[in-house]
């Protein structure tokens, strides 16, 4: 789940279980980066209720201090990545694309566009076939955009542009062009909310460590948020703020 208010405060809020044979345990995650680009985390491994994820999200998290409330505003987006030999399927629940967010955090009260997915997985996170992923989204009141990309040997191009899918998007630093060159979204004051590699995020949590091999554990993330600016044949069609992320898999 994810929201970001007209300010610029970044919530990231992250909620999984894991199984591996017999062994089951539960993460919870906090990032918090303010208007000035401050970042703040907390995570835990305390057991807590799974969200409804139905029209309206509702989770309350008392180590988290955070209490979240999302409604759904536009239909959800359901898609299958990849599928491998034996039918293990990593598949892509989207049940929230854009959501109305109210974040109570810190006794303090966040409003804005909120985002929230749901990943189902049955194949290891290591042998999944990607070198690189960049995932955003960009939510302003009358257009939803969500980019999922991945480069590797079964390479995926997705750009969901309200209810029309796009297949071409094009990346630079700044900016992603798409539509055949017809639409840009350029970024501009961008801060990077965290980087670094996934094995820092164990670093308070070492029993996890033994549950993920080199490649996860070396694998690089940078995460970021940024004023952007949609526009169509160089006109300007929305301004508000994106979020998105490069991750390069380990070795």
């Amino acid at each position: 789940m994810d929201c970001i208010d007209s300010l610029g405060n970044c919530f990231i809020i992250y909620f999984a279980k894991v199984e591996f044979f017999l062994v089951r345990f539960f993460y919870s995650g906090l990032v918090f980066c303010d208007a000035k680009g401050f970042t703040t985390e907390k995570s835990t491994l305390r057991k807590t209720h799974k969200p409804v994820t139905d029209g309206t999200i509702n989770f309350n998290h008392r180590y988290l201090k955070t209490d979240v409330t999302l409604k759904r505003t536009v239909d959800p987006i359901i898609r299958s990545l990849y599928k491998d030999r034996k039918n293990n399927e990593l598949f892509w629940n989207c049940h929230h694309p854009k959501a109305l967010a109210e974040i109570i955090y810190n006794g303090k009260t966040y409003k804005g566009f909120g985002y929230a997915e749901t990943l189902f997985s049955t194949i290891k996170p290591w042998d999944l076939p990607i070198d690189e992923l960049r995932w955003g989204r960009f939510l302003s009141d009358s257009y939803t955009l969500i980019w999922i990309w991945w480069k590797g040997k079964h390479p995926i191009n997705k750009m969901l542009f309200n209810d029309i899918e796009y297949n071409d998007a094009a990346f630079e630093n700044d900016s992603v062009v798409f539509g055949n060159g017809t639409y840009q979204l350029k970024f501009s004051e961008i801060q990077i909310i965290r980087h670094g590699k996934l094995s820092g995020l164990f670093s308070k949590m070492k029993l996890l460590r033994i549950f993920f091999n080199r490649r996860i554990l070396n694998t690089t993330e940078t995460k970021y948020k940024a004023k952007t600016t949609l526009s169509k044949n160089s006109i300007v069609l929305s301004i508000g703020w994106s979020l998105f992320e490069i991750v390069t898999w380990g070795k």
